[in-house]
């Protein structure tokens, strides 16, 4: 997964998508997961390093995860090569 090439992050998570014209703004915890994905980080990266840093266990985390994921691909801020891969 990937943050399409037309979307523009700012530091203090306002979100830019240029293709549609929509923007969003994300909370601290929307903008470090969007950094994550942007950097590259697989699911098992960020999953580790949020549960590290986090009181919140793993189940819990998945689900959001998946939700938020769900949610940047149904905006056209992410993309994936296969849909039912969020790893």
């Amino acid at each position: 997964m990937k943050i399409t090439g037309e979307i523009k992050i700012s530091d203090n998570g306002f979100v830019f998508n240029s293709r549609t014209g929509d923007s969003f703004n994300l909370n601290p915890f929307g903008l470090e997961l969007i950094k994550c994905i942007e950097a590259g980080n697989d699911f098992e990266q960020i999953r580790a390093q949020i549960l590290e840093k986090y009181e919140i266990d793993d189940l819990s985390f998945e689900k959001d995860f998946y939700e938020f994921c769900a949610l940047l691909k149904h905006h056209q801020i992410l993309s994936q090569d296969n849909p039912l891969d969020f790893k």
